[in-house]
């Protein structure tokens, strides 16, 4: 199609991209299970925020070294509620296809890299305001339930809620990609479990050297140096390139898929 006169291609394209990502946030926003989702991921931050910070002073009080800063107790309790955003960012895509409503999406935006690059913006976005939410909430509730086990510095809350943020906003993006590539809603919902639970439990079991390295490199240990500030196995810098790769490797898959398979 020819560029309208007088206005730069590039301009023409930004407009594309604004009025798609437009269009992926009113429908992701019209969906009741994206509330219910999102409900859910609150709910389970503020109980596992709160037990977490009561074990905390309960064992503290036993004499036991149990003192984190109440932020790091929350990012801790994302371990939970991260499966609630990797989810709905999945399913962002899946259920698409699962009712059809992908022809229409795609007719709508019918450049498969705006498609999915909007998609994906729109789901990061989510994930990173979600992270940064959940952590501050989280926070309210651990750092009570701690008590003087708890205590922390604005400092260690902006590491910990830009840190969540970062990471559920790259992790969303991750599933955007996923789901492109699975198309199926419960492929996609087990290869979270997998990716956020079963491989960071598994791999450390094996005495390999190989494999140890290879799951100090997994999403989910590269987000724990990103919100607490540690610097073991590597520091934030590396763990948020970490994270990047894992983005640019599932996107780019479901883009593959995407331009392939409804080309």
């Amino acid at each position: 199609m020819r560029a309208i006169q007088g206005t730069p291609p590039a301009a023409i394209r930004r407009g594309r991209g604004r009025r798609a990502a437009a269009f992926e946030a009113t429908k992701l926003a019209s969906l009741r299970s994206t509330w219910i989702i999102l409900s859910l991921a609150l709910l389970g931050q503020v109980g596992l925020a709160w037990l977490l910070g009561a074990s905390a002073q309960a064992s503290g009080e036993n004499g036991y070294d149990t003192t984190m800063p109440a932020p790091f107790v929350a990012f801790v309790s994302l371990q939970l509620s991260q499966l609630f955003i990797a989810v709905l960012a999945a399913l962002s895509v899946t259920s698409e296809y699962g009712s059809g409503t992908i022809t229409t999406s795609l007719q709508a935006v019918p450049v498969r890299l705006s498609f999915l690059g909007s998609k994906a913006a729109v789901l990061g976005a989510v994930g990173f305001v979600s992270g940064a939410a959940l952590v501050g909430v989280g926070t309210l509730v651990a750092a009570p339930a701690a008590g003087s086990y708890g205590e922390f510095t604005p400092g260690q809350l902006a590491t910990a809620m830009l840190g969540a943020g970062a990471y559920l906003g790259l992790l969303a993006m991750m599933m955007v990609g996923l789901g492109s590539v699975l198309r199926s809603s419960a492929g996609a919902v087990t290869a979270a479990f997998v990716l956020l639970f079963g491989l960071p439990q598994i791999l450390p079991l094996f005495a390999a050297e190989a494999v140890q390295e290879a799951a100090s490199y997994l999403p989910t240990n590269a987000a724990a140096v990103l919100g607490t500030a540690v610097e073991h196995p590597y520091g934030p810098v590396t763990a948020v390139a970490v994270l990047a790769a894992w983005t640019t490797v599932f996107l780019g898959a479901g883009y593959v898929a995407l331009r392939g398979r409804d080309s």
